[in-house]
């Protein structure tokens, strides 16, 4: 079993800034997310297996109720080359609270995910925040992730930050460009004494949309309401990473 190692990257959100004359809002509940990092466990010559392989297998697998609600592989593209040298894709699978993540778990036995050719370290869990969007896409099959890990400055909270996010999120979508965002918050597992305290996610409903919101930041093209109120610096965040994420499966809207 493979020491997890705890990697995330994430955009630029005008880092940190607080719009002081926003309204502020509770941070919501979120998904659960379990998260694990894999490598492709190849043979030789006819027998090696590629990451589109592996999607397409693990595509084709039968999902019962006690799947959970998402099943997302990322692929890393930019990240650290510590990342890539040990693993070669995260599983994200997205359930609805604990209590469903662990029920549908122990009811699903051995599931038949291990059909799979790969091998999985050790598991972790995070609090998944969307951040509210306005007229929201739904994502391709196959679109494109920046992570980066953030933190929290003295005497700021969640809450400060996820407002902070809100406020700009809503100012570039009212420019046309609905970059999902997320805050990932820690759960269950993952490294001792980390040095973050969330993780910053922007997933595009196209690599397009994602593409075109990090040149919004590149050129400086961001609507004047971004920066229009005063701002106070709530948090900080490390360079980003960007990931290929594929979906794998997604329960009716009905489960």
């Amino acid at each position: 079993m493979k020491k997890l190692i705890v990697l995330f990257c994430v955009v630029t959100f005008g880092l940190g800034s607080v719009v002081t004359q926003a309204q502020d809002v509770d941070v919501p509940a979120g998904a659960v997310v379990r998260m694990t990092n894999c490598t492709i466990s190849n043979g030789t010559g006819l027998n090696e297996f590629s990451f589109n392989d592996v999607v397409e297998r693990a595509r084709a697998l039968d999902f019962n109720e006690n799947a959970p609600n998402m099943i997302w592989f990322r692929q890393p593209i930019y990240t650290t080359p510590e990342y890539q040298e040990k693993y070669d894709f995260q599983i994200a699978m997205y359930y609805p609270s604990y209590t469903e993540m662990i029920s549908r778990r122990v009811a699903d036995g051995n599931n038949p995910y291990g059909r799979l050719p790969i091998s999985c370290g050790t598991p972790m869990v995070v609090r998944n925040i969307n951040i509210t969007r306005i007229n929201p896409s739904p994502l391709e099959d196959q679109t494109a992730m920046l992570t980066r890990r953030c933190s929290l400055s003295e005497g700021s909270s969640v809450r400060d930050s996820y407002n902070i996010l809100r406020a700009n999120v809503e100012a570039i979508a009212a420019e046309g460009n609905n970059t999902l965002a997320q805050m990932w918050l820690p759960g269950l597992g993952g490294r001792m004494n980390r040095d973050f305290d969330f993780v910053l996610a922007q997933v595009g409903s196209t690599v397009r949309e994602l593409t075109e919101r990090m040149d919004m930041t590149r050129t400086g093209s961001i609507p004047p309401s971004y920066n229009a109120a005063p701002r106070t610096r709530a948090f900080s965040c490390d360079r980003r990473g960007m990931w290929a994420t594929n979906r794998i499966y997604q329960a009716p809207a009905s489960q």
